[in-house]
């Protein structure tokens, strides 16, 4: 592991405990970055804002080549929800979603009101991705974009409620999977 990853790590994961003990809100940076042990440039070094830590998403590159490598025959909406499905599956994407720090994120990103315009940059980020792989010859630029807008309201509503324990499954790959399958006519 690079020096790097392990300083992103440590960071995340000494904000992330702050966060749960103390509130986001009432964490600055410096004091995540003196916890950490490093400087707050440092800090800046590995996330952009504070609010990065909890709402990145690694996985919009990933997501836009499973929903690019699907069967371009598909209607955008098919292409959409196989390909983030495809993409949940791969074993970086379920280690990730299967973590209690995933769960933790989701939780302080539904918990946290002056988290939300964060929350709305990151999902428009991946919508976008997601858009933009659907686009190609023959597809109407707003059936791919409306085909993006669904799959990402409905991937973030069921995020929200496997995070608050509100659906039966017992992670997020299978609470995602299951019910974007649905908007296809399947379970």
């Amino acid at each position: 592991m690079s020096p790097r990853t392990s300083t992103s790590d440590r960071l995340r994961r000494t904000a992330l405990r702050m966060f749960a003990e103390q509130g986001f809100d009432a964490v600055p940076v410096t004091e995540i970055a003196r916890a950490a042990g490093v400087s707050h440039m440092t800090f800046f070094r590995h996330f952009p804002t504070k609010e990065s830590v909890v709402v990145a998403d690694m996985f919009d590159p990933l997501i836009a080549e499973a929903v690019r490598a699907q069967p371009r025959r598909w209607r955008p909406l098919t292409r959409a929800v196989r390909g983030l499905v495809a993409a949940m599956s791969q074993e970086q994407a379920r280690e990730e979603m299967s973590s209690q720090e995933f769960l933790e994120r989701v939780r302080l990103a539904a918990g946290t009101p002056s988290l939300s315009a964060a929350v709305r940059a990151a999902s428009q980020d991946t919508e976008r991705a997601i858009a933009e792989a659907l686009i190609v010859p023959g597809v109407d630029d707003a059936a791919a974009r409306a085909a993006a807008g669904a799959i990402m309201g409905a991937a973030t509503g069921l995020l929200l409620a496997w995070a608050d324990g509100t659906t039966s499954a017992d992670d997020a790959v299978t609470a995602l999977s299951r019910g974007l399958l649905t908007l296809l006519g399947e379970s």
